[in-house]
């Protein structure tokens, strides 16, 4: 079928369909991580971003192409995670831009607010690289305006578009010299070649109906009988093992409860889940894992009678509340940080942070994680520290869109996190310069870290099998090896330095504290100039993280 023109209901399904397209490859594109590294999580990213827009355009009320537009802004922008899925987000903000003033989509308006899209995205990156989901984003979007000039229907736009899409992604290597020497082509690219796919289906009436769930109740709902609720608790955990299989707990927890989301990897798994028996639901992931961690359950009827007592006007609070309440005055500087494990988190909130968001790598916060950690802050103005380099547009996306003043400071791993504490002054009062005094002391420490390989590739001249543990400093694999421990202590010889004064280690999930301790041992005897730490970070999937000062 050839389509004219576009109406609401035919663009709400052509997006839905893109974004079941991309839903149903998020492995293979997270399979495209350049390092091979147990942290590829483009897919997972981009997937996020594109379900958090279905789920806007897909309530009610979705009845004109302005609609659809704003609620596929606002939904990827809310639910944008990684850098991939922040570009994504910004591609669809510029898209959706440019169709808010019309009534039916045309040919010309179609590659109109691609373009439009690519616009936006430059701009929100500081330091484009080609090579990469920006580069195919704007070789399909220069196509799809020379096809529109002469073509009758959007199938043919579109069709232009998903060949060059396709004809770009093959090139990125070409632009990319890392992405070449890894064997693989741009993994954010990858996706969006997915989405188009799912797009092209659609029109040509291949693509499967879609259907999005939404949440049982909403503040925008709260006079909905109780009795509507089909399930009670919302469950959410994450589970820890050796092979855990993605698909395997979607599908089967598809079947017990519904507002699924299942996201992580092979040793880690993150579920959310509505359900009226939550035990049954933990035992299950428990059949499957090792351990569960960060086990949430609340009941949504006590949250609906909440939401609808909300709404409702309350009387004065009594006067010796309100005294209690004028108490706790705002103070003048706040702090967030994310950290992938709780022993990391300890550390953070030691050293003065207010809230830290639980994640990193393969857990990227979204930028509405980031708006939601600050409104529990109670400061005049915020620091924002990322701690991976893959959250950093996310955080600054949130930072843009905060009630007050936020600045990011571009942490790309925990010990600059951590050093950059040392300058923070929650009594402060210049944002900017403390951000910069933060940002300088960042860069005064040596980062890595300990890992897995998870395929066989060849990096910089090393040949790596899948298994081989990874020493990484700096962002290069500088030790490959078959021991943990061995691996590690390799590293941070090749870490030091004539002037360092400090080896502080973070040991994970997956090691024992005894093996832990051996390790500062073995450091201490070889290295007794140096001051040797020794922290749980608990975090997943890195064995290690070294930090050197």
């Amino acid at each position: 079928m050839k389509h004219k023109t576009l109406d609401a209901t035919q663009l709400r399904n052509m997006l839905l369909a893109g974004a079941t397209t991309l839903g149903m490859h998020i492995q293979e594109v997270n399979s495209l991580n350049v390092f091979p590294v147990p942290d590829g999580d483009t897919g997972t990213n981009m997937n996020l971003t594109v379900e958090s827009a279905s789920r806007e355009i897909s309530k009610e009320g979705m009845d004109s192409v302005a609609k659809i537009a704003e609620a596929v802004s606002m939904g990827s922008l809310m639910g944008a995670r990684g850098n991939s899925g922040v570009i994504l987000s910004q591609l669809f903000r510029g898209f959706a831009k440019r169709l808010s003033a019309t009534e039916t989509v045309t040919p010309q308006t179609f590659a109109e607010a691609l373009q439009e899209g690519v616009t936006t995205a430059y701009k929100a990156v500081i330091r484009p690289v080609e090579g990469t989901i920006l580069t195919v984003a704007k070789d399909s979007a220069k196509q799809a305006l020379r096809t529109s000039r002469t073509a009758a229907d959007i199938n043919t736009v579109l069709a232009a578009v998903l060949e060059e899409a396709k004809a770009s992604l093959k090139r990125t290597p070409d632009l990319l010299p890392v992405l070449k020497q890894a064997g693989v082509v741009d993994a954010g690219g990858k996706g969006l070649v997915y989405i188009f796919e799912g797009w092209m289906a659609f029109l040509e009436g291949r693509a499967a109906d879609v259907v999005v769930e939404q949440p049982s109740a909403s503040a925008g709902h709260a006079d909905h009988h109780q009795e509507d609720l089909e399930y009670l608790y919302c469950t959410e955990f994450m589970i820890t093992g050796k092979d855990l299989d993605e698909q395997w707990f979607r599908r089967q927890l598809d079947k017990m409860g519904g507002s699924l989301l299942v996201v992580g990897t092979t040793g880690l798994i993150k579920v959310h889940v509505h359900t009226n028996n939550p035990g049954e639901i933990l035992e299950l992931a428990l059949s499957r894992g090792e351990e569960l961690q960060d086990i949430k359950i609340e009941n949504m009827r006590l949250q609906h009678t909440e939401v609808a007592a909300s709404n409702h006007p309350k009387s004065a609070p009594a006067p010796e509340v309100e005294a209690i309440q004028q108490e706790t005055p705002e103070k003048e500087m706040g702090a967030v940080a994310v950290a992938p494990g709780p022993g990391l988190e300890e550390i953070f909130l030691s050293m003065g942070v207010d809230v830290v968001i639980l994640g990193g790598q393969t857990m990227n916060p979204s930028t509405e994680d980031f708006l939601k950690a600050m409104e529990e802050v109670k400061a005049r103005q915020i620091i924002l520290l990322p701690n991976n380099s893959n959250i950093i547009l996310a955080a600054s996306q949130a930072a843009e869109l905060a009630d007050r003043p936020v600045s990011v400071v571009p942490t790309k791993s925990i010990p600059q996190g951590l050093s950059a504490l040392l300058e923070y002054d929650p009594d402060g009062n210049g944002l900017e310069e403390m951000a910069k005094a933060m940002e300088q002391s960042s860069t005064a420490v040596q980062s890595g870290q300990v890992t897995f390989a998870v395929r066989d590739s060849v990096f910089e001249n090393q040949e790596i099998s899948e298994g081989d543990i990874l020493g990484i400093a700096n962002g290069s694999i500088m030790v490959v090896g078959n021991d943990v421990t061995k691996t590690l202590l390799e590293l941070v010889e090749k870490m030091l330095q004539d002037d360092s004064e400090i080896i502080t280690l973070f040991y994970g999930e997956d090691v024992s504290q005894e093996d832990a301790e051996k390790v500062v041992d073995v450091l201490a005897q070889r290295h007794d100039d140096l001051e040797v730490e020794l922290h749980s970070g608990g975090q997943p999937l890195y064995y290690y993280i070294i930090s050197v000062e």
